[in-house]
Formats: structure tokens, C-alpha cells, sequence
């Protein structure tokens, strides 16, 4: 992109553009003004309030996004679902989506539920899981997508550790902390008797080259965290296990990637309490070059409030299918 292309004046006409093109009810023209006026400034999160808009007005009338399955590999061998919970009826729910998703899969639900930090109960329930392909994830999540077992493989047949929130600057003690155009989300979060769907990041649905991801769920080949470990001393409370594990991945050379199409909803917006302070100090502490030189900019994705889940997936179809396109 040029220098002239990122200019603010050069967004605000795309976005006019767009907002006259959807008042045609031409939703594809409006998509494609929205997606570049995003990319001219990234700071345009209005633009991808819009694009969430344009998906739904396209499913809602029937139509759905361009597919074609991606050919290649599918990475082989058990899956292992690593929880730390002491919630029954959250892992209950959680079970029943993967009972769903992972039907006919080779897999294990692996619980913890005596964990004294995430890194100390992950760390055991690896040497308890018997799956090639790993899962670590929370207990307060679900899965809008039905095609997780196949989008899974395919991931982990390409990287080592994939996550569903992540940045491609690390520079500070949060994965969203180098803001636009660096940090990426699809998670939704359940609102009321509705679903409220999240686009963060103009580029998707694959973000190879990560440098942080958040830890609601992240998936890895089994010797990728064996090759990393726990850092179950440093970290031994509920915070940073995530940014410590996929800074540490980046910095080995793994291949490390934000993977938005294992599209799930986290019932949580995160805990940034007094003991995360304390842990954000031992992490800059362990790597003293991720010492942030600013202030972390507001978290400010698009959002779009949706009644039925069942259309989260094919309103992320026409997403993916839009920021796919280069520019």
C-alpha cells in the first residue's frame, strides 16, 4: 500500500462510498468500500462495524459467502481438549460442544480441576494427555462453528501453535497492546438472549507470523509445548501463561499463527485486577524488550448484536471471504 493510501481523507471517501452503496443495497460494493477504508486507516473501526452489517443483510437474504474447502494437509493423530475448571456446569456445556464438533474424531476431554495455576494444570495435563494435536482452552467458551475438527488439522498441519486473539507486534504486556493494524479477533461473547459478534483486524482468516496470543484457547503440536515447557514458577497464578508461552514460541523460530476461523464465543471480557499488575511486572521483567514505550491504545473492535448463533458462522463466511483479499 502507498504512503497517499493510508491517509485519513483517502478512508473518509471510501467509507462514503461504502455508505452509498449500501443505501443502493448494494452490500458487496458497500463491503468492498468498507474493507478499504479499513486498510487506508486502520483506526476505522466503524469500517468493520460495517462489514459485520453488510455479512448479515447478505445471510439474512440468503445468500452465502464464495467457498471452496482449502485443499492440503490435515495435520493427523488424536486431538487432546486441556481444561483447568472447577465450574461442573461450564465444562458440562463446554463437553457438549465438543461432543458436537469433535462426533467421529479421534479425541479426549483432559480435566484439571485441581489446578494451582494454568501453567502447573496445563503442564500436568499434558503429561496426562495422549493426543498429537493439544488444546488448551478455557472452560467459559463455546464453539459458533461447525467445522471445527476439519478448520483444527488444518491449521496444525502448517503451524505449531495457532491461537483465536492475537497480535503480530508484541510490544507491551497485552496481546491488543501495538492496537491496529496489528491485532486480530473474531471471539464473540454471548449478550443477553443474543450473541455479540467481534471483528478486530483488517486481514484474515489465517494471521501467520504471530507474536502473542491470548490464551482463551490455543492449540499446538504436542512437541512444540514440549519443546517450550511451563513456565509454572514465573507465572504461577492465571495470568501471562499465554503471552509467556507464544512470545517464547516466536522468539524459538515456531511457527505461530492467529487461526480466526475456529470461531467460538468467550463468556469473559478478561480479569486486568490488582494480581494482574503484579504478573504484567514478572513478565517484563523475564523479557525487559517488551517494555511498552506508550500507553496501550482502547480495545475497539466492530461488533454486531445477533439474535440466532446458527448465523454467526455464515456472517464470518462473507468476513473471511472479504479479508482474504489482498490489499
Amino acid at each position: 500500500m502507498t504512503e497517499s493510501a493510508s491517509e485519513p481523507q483517502l478512508a473518509a471517501r471510501l467509507l462514503q462510498q461504502a455508505l452509498d452503496a449500501g443505501r443502493r443495497g448494494d452490500w458487496l460494493g458497500a463491503a468492498a468500500g468498507l474493507r478499504e477504508a479499513w486498510r487506508a486507516d486502520p483506526q476505522q473501526h466503524v469500517a468493520a462495524q460495517g462489514l459485520l452489517e453488510c455479512a448479515a443483510r447478505l445471510v439474512i437474504a440468503g445468500r452465502q459467502a464464495p467457498r471452496q474447502e482449502p485443499d492440503g494437509e490435515r495435520a493427523a493423530g488424536r486431538i487432546s481438549v486441556i481444561v483447568c475448571s472447577i465450574e461442573p456446569a461450564r465444562l458440562a456445556r463446554l463437553r457438549r460442544d465438543l461432543e458436537r464438533e469433535l462426533a467421529g474424531e479421534d479425541w479426549e476431554l483432559v480435566h484439571i480441576a485441581d489446578a494451582r495455576s494454568l501453567n502447573e494444570g496445563y503442564a500436568r495435563g499434558l503429561a496426562r494427555a495422549r493426543g498429537e494435536l493439544i488444546v488448551l482452552c478455557h472452560d467459559d467458551i463455546g464453539l459458533f462453528t461447525r467445522r471445527f475438527a476439519t478448520t483444527l488439522r488444518r491449521h496444525l498441519a502448517g503451524q505449531d501453535l495457532i491461537g483465536v486473539a492475537g497480535c503480530d507486534r508484541l510490544d507491551g504486556p497485552k496481546w491488543f497492546w501495538s492496537g491496529p493494524p496489528h491485532t486480530y479477533s473474531w471471539v464473540g461473547q454471548p449478550q443477553g438472549q443474543g450473541w455479540l459478534l467481534g471483528l478486530l483486524g483488517s486481514r484474515g482468516p489465517l494471521i501467520a507470523g504471530a507474536q502473542g496470543l491470548d490464551g482463551v484457547f490455543l492449540a499446538a503440536r504436542r512437541g512444540a509445548l514440549e519443546q517450550l515447557g511451563f513456565d509454572a514458577e514465573t507465572f504461577d497464578g492465571f495470568h501471562f501463561y499465554d503471552l509467556d508461552l507464544s512470545w517464547r514460541a516466536h522468539r524459538t523460530g515456531l511457527r505461530c499463527a492467529v487461526a480466526l476461523d475456529l470461531l467460538l464465543w468467550h463468556a469473559s471480557g478478561g480479569n486486568f485486577a490488582a494480581s494482574w499488575e503484579g504478573y504484567a511486572r514478572r513478565f517484563l521483567a523475564k523479557f525487559p524488550e517488551l517494555a511498552p514505550r506508550r500507553e496501550a491504545p482502547a480495545y475497539r473492535p466492530g461488533t454486531l448484536l445477533l439474535a440466532d448463533e446458527r448465523l454467526a458462522e455464515p456472517i464470518h463466511d462473507w468476513i473471511g471471504h472479504w479479508l482474504a483479499a489482498p490489499g
